[in-house]
């Protein structure tokens, strides 16, 4: 006997699906049918995590070659004609890739949290742990120090050309527009700014929802289990 499943694919047209097949033997329990079903769904999900941090890489190289050209144009040849814009639209560039890096790592982080509960599941079923990934590759585990040295070493970064992005253009147009109560607001310098603050925001936001993406995939999984769901680990 052949059961055959379709879930969603992750790219083409509105609503296709990609068949995926489980084979189970005649006469064999519900139980064991489950079990394989939920093996394929593991591994389909370390595939797609494995591929879409592959991707990542290309952002990260995107991230460095604008922040490199940035200093290089912007700082050494910053008084060579309009080299200057180079500091001023650097961080917009970075907070691009910034954004799609956080949006890759949230959706790996969702079917982290998927997976945890997955393998949480073919634990119960069998009796005794093991699948232990989720486990020993806990989220803790992804946000370790060095990890997080990283992140700060990076916020530095962007927010630094924030700075030399902000400063290039209060000193051309911080004193232009009409004055209101002592500030000079309807400007070039004023709008970017505002522009700047409102990428700060955004990230801000993606950052939050990668943070309780795992957790939230994983409560999302058990609800429509039911009473089937086995506890947290």
């Amino acid at each position: 006997m052949r059961i055959t499943l379709r879930q969603p694919a992750d790219n083409g047209p509105p609503n296709p699906v990609k068949p995926f097949a489980v084979d189970a033997t005649v006469g064999e329990s519900e139980d064991g049918q489950i079990l394989r079903i939920l093996l394929t769904e593991v591994a389909d999900l370390t595939k797609a995590m494995r591929e879409m941090l592959m991707t990542a890489d290309r952002f990260i190289n995107f991230a460095g070659l604008i922040a490199v050209g940035a200093l290089t144009i912007g700082l050494i040849k910053h008084d060579e004609g309009k080299n200057w814009l180079a500091l001023v639209f650097a961080p917009y560039g970075i907070a691009l890739a910034f954004g799609y890096l956080i949006q890759i790592y949230t959706e790996v982080e969702k079917r982290a949290g998927y997976k945890r509960f997955l393998e949480a599941r073919v634990n119960s079923l069998v009796g005794r742990p093991v699948l232990l990934e989720s486990q020993i590759n806990s989220r803790v585990e992804r946000n370790r120090k060095s990890v997080i040295g990283m992140q700060v070493l990076n916020a530095m970064g962007f927010f630094g050309l924030i700075a030399l992005s902000a400063k290039e253009t209060v000193q051309r147009y911080g004193d232009e527009g009409p004055e209101i109560r002592g500030l000079h607001l309807l400007n070039l310098n004023t709008l970017n700014i505002a522009l700047l603050a409102f990428s700060v925001f955004v990230l801000g936001l993606a950052l939050r929802e990668n943070m309780q993406a795992s957790g939230k995939a994983y409560r999302q999984a058990a609800a429509l289990q039911g009473n089937h769901a086995p506890p947290p680990p």
